[in-house]
């Protein structure tokens, strides 16, 4: 089984979001910021009927094994 969102943020360009929470909603970046709860609050505002997936985005790349 696929994790669309796990496949999504491997791809992704996040080096504008480094060290910062990202709301991910429908393949794309709905909010950010440093405070998760809030990130994820806003995102939910926006998104409210979608699934919305929080994540931190590291501040250097990872490798993912």
């Amino acid at each position: 089984m696929e994790d669309a969102n796990y496949e999504w943020f491997l791809k992704a360009d996040l080096s504008n979001y480094k060290g910062l929470y990202i709301a991910v909603a429908e393949g794309k970046v709905v909010e950010y910021g440093d405070d998760p709860k809030a990130v994820y609050s806003r995102a939910k505002e926006k998104q409210p009927t979608v699934e919305v997936v929080l994540w931190k985005v590291p501040k250097e790349e990872v490798l993912i094994l």
